[in-house]
């Protein structure tokens, strides 16, 4: 609808959000996009989840692009406990149809996109994450959405398959929504 567009084009959303907030003192506008409580909580919570719950071998986080607060909070942690883990990102095409995240042109409007900061990124396409998305959902039981597709997508294609390697993959949506 008018208020919150296709996930090609969220700049709608975005700036009635913080235009309401501006004209209208009975609101606040937290704004994800460029708060760094965002990637402070990922920080602080998601980045020592990962740690403990892989006993500090983690060698990769792959994530998808967004807001950016996760990769760059979760990612930020990890190198602090350990430089050489890969902190990769990854991106829909342009004109994409996968909700939550962003494109390389699409993430000029996260001030938390912070490229120096990852390793690597790429480039997925709509019919890699959806297929990914319903493989999971049929084969695995996982009840996972598209921008969790597009991130598995993006690990198979940057994380090499080789033993000792220990790849964790951010699944930051489920397919209710969808379904």
């Amino acid at each position: 609808d008018s208020l919150c567009p296709a996930p090609g084009a969220p700049e709608g959303a975005i700036a009635r959000a913080r235009d309401t907030a501006k004209s209208n003192p009975d609101f606040v506008h937290l704004d994800q996009y460029l708060n760094e409580a965002n990637p402070g909580a990922h920080y602080r919570t998601t980045g020592p989840e990962i740690w403990k719950q892989t006993g500090g071998k983690v060698t990769h986080l792959v994530a998808g692009l967004g807001t950016c607060g996760t990769i760059t909070g979760t990612g930020r942690f990890l190198k602090e406990r350990q430089s050489d883990i890969q902190v990769l990102g990854v991106c829909p095409e342009e004109g994409h149809d996968i909700p939550g995240v962003r494109s390389q042109r699409q993430l000029q409007q996260t001030q938390l996109y912070r490229p120096d900061a990852y390793d690597a990124e790429v480039e997925i396409g709509n019919r890699a994450a959806y297929d990914l998305c319903w493989r999971l959902n049929r084969e695995e039981c996982i009840i996972a959405g598209p921008s969790s597709g597009m991130a598995l997508a993006g690990a198979i294609k940057l994380v090499p398959d080789e033993a000792g390697l220990l790849a964790v993959v951010i699944f930051p949506d489920n397919i209710f929504k969808y379904a």
